[in-house]
């Protein structure tokens, strides 16, 4: 029998790869055209390993509470698009671990959020998913000159 979950998991193993067959014809001598889309992939890791703490949390305390973060902001320098790349595989390797090892009851573990109120790690789950598709059509968007870089430049 497959895992209840295994669409989700499959879902999340897919975009490290996905980023890296799209990424594949950047031009890294073009720093200013790699940078956005470095701060992108970045902002990627960062969340991962948020939502993996997160996770981690919820198995091992009873109901944490978690306060809002803001998601924009989150992301740690990263000198090169490949090294993003990099980090996000491996972030992402580390959170498909913690999720194959969890128990059916595991993924119905809550915790209160700041703004949104219960969840459950499989919430958390499905947003990671989500926020994973969005960046993924955001950088389709970036790759075709069709969005303003991001994150926008302060104004």
């Amino acid at each position: 029998m497959l895992h209840p979950y295994q669409e989700l998991i499959d879902l999340l193993a897919e975009t490290p790869r996905r980023l890296t067959s799209m990424l594949a014809s950047v031009d890294a001598s073009s720093p200013a055209g790699a940078e956005h889309l470095t701060r992108v992939v970045a902002h990627l890791a960062a969340v991962e390993a948020l939502m993996r703490e997160r996770i981690l949390r919820m198995i091992a305390q009873d109901t944490p509470y978690f306060r809002a973060v803001d998601l924009a902001a989150v992301a740690e320098a990263v000198p090169t698009l490949a090294e993003a790349l990099q980090r996000l595989g491996q972030e992402r390797g580390e959170t498909l671990t913690t999720l194959m090892t969890l128990s059916l009851k595991d993924w119905e573990r809550p915790a209160i959020h700041e703004t949104l109120g219960e969840v459950t790690v499989e919430d958390l789950v499905e947003e990671l998913v989500e926020h994973d598709r969005r960046h993924l059509e955001q950088i389709e968007r970036l790759l075709a000159g069709q969005e303003t870089p991001w994150p926008p430049e302060p104004s």
